[in-house]
Parts: C-alpha cells; sequence; structure tokens
C-alpha cells in the first residue's frame, strides 16, 4: 500500500489506499445498503446502523465493500486491506507480517497492529542483519546495529530512532503497551518504507540491469 498515505475510503471521505491495487486515489460510491437496524439515542430501533457500500477505485477500476457503522466510520473493507501488490523479492514471512499488521490496522486493533509490524521488523533483522544485529534483544538496538555495520540506511535508522513503539518490546509480547492509532499508523509506514528501500528498489534494479544489458552488449558487439 502507498507508505505515505494508509488512510482507506468511506463513503464520507472517498479518497483512501486501495485495498486491491494499493495506489491511493478517489472512489466513486456505486451501492450501498444498510446492514442492520437499531436504536440511537432517543431514536427509534429501525435506525440503520450499519450499512456496506460498493465503491469503486478510479486507479485499478475494481470495487471494495466498505462496512460502516451509524457514524459512517468504516469497520470492515473487502478484500482486507493488506500489504498490497509486494515484490516477490520481499521475505515472506516479512511479507505475511506486514500483511496482517495491516489487516490489524484497518479495523482500529492498533495494539495487534503494532505487535505485527515489530514482528516484520524482527524478521528483517534475522534476514538482513548481521551477527551483533541478530543477537540484540531490541529492536531498536538492532536496528542501530545494521546502521553502523551499514546494513540500513542512515536515514532509515533516523526515522526508526523516532518511533516511540519500537523500543517498547521485551523478552514478554504480552507486556506491550498501550499503542495509539498514529503511534501504529507511523509505524506501518515505517515498515513499508523499509520493505521498499530494502527489498523492492534492489530487486527493480537488478531486474532492470538484466533487461538492459543483452541490449549494452549487442551495442559493444557491433562496434568491435
Amino acid at each position: 500500500m502507498d507508505a505515505t498515505k494508509n488512510s482507506l475510503p468511506t463513503p464520507q471521505d472517498d479518497d483512501g489506499c486501495c485495498p486491491r491495487c494499493g495506489v491511493y486515489a478517489h472512489f466513486d460510491v456505486a451501492a450501498s445498503t444498510p446492514l442492520a437496524y437499531g436504536s440511537v439515542g432517543s431514536m427509534s430501533q429501525n435506525v440503520p446502523v450499519e450499512a456496506a457500500t460498493v465503491m469503486r477505485c478510479q486507479a485499478c477500476h475494481d470495487a471494495v465493500v466498505v462496512v460502516v457503522n451509524n457514524f459512517g466510520q468504516g469497520m470492515h473493507w473487502y478484500p482486507a486491506p493488506g500489504a498490497g501488490p509486494l515484490d516477490d523479492e520481499v521475505n515472506q514471512d516479512v511479507a505475511s507480517c506486514y500483511d496482517e499488521g495491516m489487516r490489524c490496522l484497518s479495523i482500529g486493533a492498533n495494539r495487534a497492529a503494532a505487535v505485527m509490524f515489530r514482528s516484520a521488523l524482527s524478521l528483517f533483522v534475522k534476514d538482513k542483519g548481521g551477527g551483533k544485529a541478530i543477537k540484540e534483544r531490541h529492536l531498536k538496538s538492532a536496528l542501530k546495529a545494521m546502521r553502523e555495520d551499514g546494513s540500513l540506511h542512515p536515514s532509515l535508522w533516523d526515522w526508526a530512532d523516532h518511533l516511540n513503539q519500537i523500543g517498547n518490546e521485551g523478552a514478554h509480547p504480552e507486556d506491550y503497551d498501550e499503542v495509539t492509532s498514529d503511534e501504529a499508523t507511523a509505524l506501518a509506514t515505517f515498515v513499508a518504507h523499509l520493505i521498499r528501500h530494502e527489498y523492492e528498489m534492489p530487486a527493480e534494479l537488478t531486474r532492470a540491469r538484466a533487461l538492459t544489458l543483452p541490449t549494452q552488449l549487442e551495442s559493444e558487439n557491433h562496434t568491435s
């Protein structure tokens, strides 16, 4: 998903990140129907308290279903928002945790989302980190070790250093503190950028080089 815009579309806010294509786009409302009725305050029990709305993404032109409450707040999205179209070269364990974290974030399960994003970072350390980083108990220390040995870009470490929730994990994950929506979203954005920088961009450069290399060799053969 778009690393800088993690909000999802609702009928009240029809711009958001598409759960299908991962692009931040405008959505058109195609249809809407009440799902459940109940009482709201002093109003009768015939008031819609849940509704399903079909919204069509103007980027990929596919539709998503958004379930909202009586305040118009999004509760569920179909398909479930996830990591979007990640490159095949992204470590599958890292991608899986990121995807699950995004699903948690989409329903407001901020603590669960943070746990999955931290898990994605821990698996990234195991996949890309050196011996010192892997031995570190805390994520923030492990990422700092990767910065020091050159396996993590300094700008990513500087960003990680400002994320409150990265350094709060210990030996027992059940001891995690409360996580706000802003903290969970910031953590999601960081992990998305890390995946992009450390996995997807190198893979794209490798493929681009492989495509241009035959043309370069052919050109050299013609001039020799």
